[in-house]
């Protein structure tokens, strides 16, 4: 596969093609587990649970591994793997089992997403930032194919239109694997330690996980991102009840466009926010920016409770247009910051940290939005608001600190 079909159309489709057996997946996994295999409700959410937050913190470790195999052989390993596990949901209907081959799906998901932003970083060595938000808009192209599979073999058969869905899942993880080693070059693994005799340092030396932890700018974002994380919670799970609990309890079809909302917007925006942010080179305020939109977007919606009827619903869709926004803010911001010189020699390691503190807040979150939002008032929805502007305001500050600190040494060294 040569010619037109260069590495970053190959590992382009290949997104597109693995986040459309992505989307019918999260549409059809929980059905699938309670309708074809009979598990209860209860175990369903603790298995999806236990299998992310599993997954994403035993990513953590294989940051030295992707090093040392390379980004694109670990990619490839982990979608082969990832699709095998899949496939297996088709074959047990133990909970045990089945919760088992979840957790692996689920770690190498995670190794495989750091894995790919090595990848990208080999393949566009000089505009990463900008082709990783165009894959991020191919990505939610791909959901939104799934998603609509998901609906179609659904409503064709509930049972076997969910194992439809794990079975389109497994076949895509193999396909993107495929399109990648077909279309894209293995690259040689950089060196890091130090240098034998006759042989140049590469990459500066791995640094643990823990030695990350302890700088504070990651430490900052990594909280900061967990917090910012409601966001995913919020447009799947608490818009969605909020809207047939509360605002519009006599139909469903205003769930539909509010969830196509957010699909347009991720994929029209971030290609263009992706660019402003790039040439502004200040991430550290499009992440407050991101949070305080995010903010808005929470209030908006808690506005909505003081209203009834269309007008009601007007008020929740400008609310998820201003979640989606805060998201397409949030992950030009977060590329930005992993993409940076002081942390992208540690991209492995960086964006697997990254990964587990987005799922902490994404599994935490809809316990936290039933608890506090999703009830009869807009007190709720604005005391999430305050969390979210408060971590906003925090981070801000953080920043303009570590920033002056670094002008005082550069001053000093001068």
């Amino acid at each position: 596969m040569r010619g037109w079909v260069t590495p970053r159309r190959a590992l382009g489709w290949a997104t597109l093609l693995n986040m459309t057996g992505s989307g019918a997946y999260i549409a059809g996994l929980t059905v699938f587990l309670v309708q074809t295999r009979s598990v209860s409700v209860a175990a369903t959410a603790a298995c999806i649970l236990v299998s992310t937050l599993g997954g994403k913190f035993g990513a953590l470790p294989f940051g030295s591994v992707i090093d040392r195999l390379g980004g694109r052989t670990t990619y490839v390993s982990t979608k082969v793997v990832g699709g095998l596990a899949t496939a297996a949901l088709l074959m047990f209907s133990s909970p045990v089992v089945i919760t088992g081959c979840l957790i692996v799906y689920g770690l190498f998901s995670a190794v495989g997403g750091s894995a790919r932003n090595l990848v990208i970083r080999d393949i566009a060595p000089t505009d990463a930032k900008i082709y990783r938000a165009r894959l991020r808009s191919m990505a939610n192209t791909g959901i939104v194919l799934g998603s609509s599979i998901a609906a179609a073999a659904l409503a064709w058969d509930v049972p076997r239109g969910a194992a439809a869905c794990i079975a389109v899942n497994a076949a895509s993880c193999l396909a993107c694997a495929g399109i990648v080693v077909a279309g894209v070059p293995r690259t040689v693994p950089e060196r890091t330690g130090a240098a034998g005799a006759g042989e140049s340092k590469t990459t500066p030396e791995a640094v643990s996980v823990w030695r990350l932890l302890a700088r504070p700018r990651l430490a900052s974002f990594l909280m900061v991102s967990a917090v910012f994380s409601l966001m995913t919670p919020v447009l799947t799970y608490a818009v969605p009840l909020w809207v047939s609990e509360y605002t519009y309890p006599h139909d469903a079809w205003p769930t539909g466009i509010l969830v196509g909302t957010n699909a347009v917007v991720v994929i029209v925006l971030q290609v263009p926010v992706g660019r402003i942010v790039d040439r502004r080179d200040r991430p550290d305020a499009v992440m407050v920016l991101a949070g305080v939109t995010l903010g808005a977007g929470l209030a908006t919606a808690g506005a909505s409770a003081l209203l009834s009827g269309p007008l009601a619903l007007v008020v929740v869709w400008l609310a998820v247009v201003l979640t989606s926004l805060a998201e397409v803010l949030f992950s030009a911001a977060t590329t930005e910051l992993l993409f940076a010189p002081d942390l992208a020699s540690h991209l492995s390691r960086t964006s697997s940290l990254f990964a587990f503190a987005c799922a902490v807040g994404e599994a935490v979150g809809p316990a936290l939005l039933l608890a506090v939002a999703l009830r009869p008032s807009a007190v709720g929805w604005l005391a999430v608001a305050a969390m979210v502007w408060v971590c906003a305001l925090f981070y801000l500050r953080a920043a303009a600190l570590l920033r002056s600190r670094e002008a005082a040494g550069t001053t000093l060294t001068a």
